[in-house]
């Protein structure tokens, strides 16, 4: 009963090596942000990082005119809007990432359902 374990434990092991080295070849940050572009929703990608970015200099213009204002009403007005234009950029910019993790699990899925045909085609 014993060695019928150990040779399930093994054979368990050998596999998830395999299915690690096709996995680990997509595990780069830039190549991950890369293949999010590349995919069907590359052109939103693009779009929604440009508006995080212009959304950024929004809000250093708004919280450059909250310092330089003078009066207490100029500061709050300026504050409120620098909050609100920082947690647009936020909601952009996780999306944009919810996007790429969301693109490299694809791939990661179809390397692995590659991986489970090709084992599934040498066993026969």
């Amino acid at each position: 009963m014993n060695s019928i374990d150990e040779r399930i434990k093994r054979e368990l092991e050998a596999e998830s090596l395999d299915v690690d080295k096709i996995v680990g070849e997509n595990g780069d940050i830039n190549e991950m942000f890369r293949a999010a572009l590349k995919g069907s929703t590359g052109g939103v990608v693009k779009l929604v990082i440009g508006l995080a970015t212009i959304t950024g200099l929004v809000v250093a213009y708004c919280l450059w005119q909250f310092v330089g204002a003078d009066a207490v009403s100029d500061q709050i007005f300026w504050a409120v809007w620098s909050i609100l234009s920082g947690v647009t950029m936020i909601g952009f910019e996780i999306w944009a990432w919810m996007e790429i993790n969301r693109a490299a699990t694809q791939r990661a899925i179809t390397r692995l359902e590659l991986a489970i045909r090709d084992k599934g085609a040498r066993l026969d």
